[in-house]
């Protein structure tokens, strides 16, 4: 019988207090703290950091991003070009495949987001030690 999911609001946030990132559905090869929405189609989740926070360099092979700032702000960096965005409360923005990026987050920071297609296609790319500097200034 097809009905409506639900995750209620309390359980999410119960979750977040134990970890930085629930994801709310998708076909997860992890288990997670929240029992999650099964859907192979699409992955969708939400990442709380509740200090100053770095993400390495990485891209994705074919998952699009889509993520709206709940809370905060963060900063991204395109390791190719070395453009910087600003990422504040109320933006919305993509990451398509094959972008490199580093991220790096002020306390507070709150974002949903969305990944398409679902999949783990993460890819972690080495440091040279250039973005030390980066990291630690906002």
């Amino acid at each position: 019988m097809k009905k409506i999911e639900v995750i209620s609001g309390n359980r999410i946030e119960t979750a977040l207090e134990s970890s930085k990132r629930q994801y709310l559905a998708g076909e997860l090869a992890l288990p997670q703290e929240l029992d999650y929405l099964r859907d192979p189609h699409i992955e969708a989740g939400i990442t709380e950091y509740k200090e100053y926070t770095i993400e390495k360099p990485h891209y994705h092979t074919t998952t699009t991003e889509y993520i709206y700032v709940l809370a905060g702000e963060s900063k991204y960096i395109d390791i190719k070009t070395k453009e910087e965005t600003l990422v504040e409360k109320g933006d919305f923005f993509l990451i398509r495949p094959g972008i490199t990026y580093a991220q790096k987050s002020k306390a507070g920071l709150k974002l949903l987001f969305f990944k398409y297609p679902s999949g783990n296609d993460k890819v972690s790319v080495e440091e040279d030690g250039s973005l030390n500097a980066w990291y630690t200034n906002w």
